[in-house]
């Protein structure tokens, strides 16, 4: 019995955004009979309607139930109001000594003996 209750309810799940295409397949089937009975221009065959205005009017019907549908449910449910505010980063003042003053001071007296006319490539004869 559940599972009989399960495969109802998915069915009936999976059914729904199914329901333009089951229009479509319905108009393309019964399309003579379509542009006989329901077609609104039936006075004019120069439109060549052939019952696109019943299809059109069909889908858009649903498409207004779908959102009908949709738009109550988001009624149910609150949606939160979230409000964003700058951040600004704090100011701070530096605390710490200035080091430039005590680098500028320092004297490089070192010196190197680098001697480049030590080593010469190896001359090709």
């Amino acid at each position: 019995m559940r599972k009989a209750i399960a495969i109802l309810l998915l069915f009936s799940v999976m059914v729904r955004p199914f329901t333009q295409a089951y229009y479509l397949i319905d108009y393309q089937l019964r399309q003579d009979f379509i542009a006989k009975v329901f077609c609104i221009n039936k006075e004019k065959p120069q439109l060549h309607c052939n019952g696109k205005c019943y299809l059109a009017k069909r889908l858009k019907a649903t498409e207004e139930k779908e959102n009908k549908t949709q738009r109550s449910i988001l009624e149910k449910y609150e949606i939160p109001t979230i409000i964003c505010e700058e951040v600004t980063s704090p100011q701070f003042n530096s605390v710490m000594p200035d080091y430039t003053l005590i680098a500028d001071t320092y004297q490089n007296h070192y010196t190197g003996l680098f001697a480049s006319y030590l080593f010469h490539p190896p001359c090709q004869a």
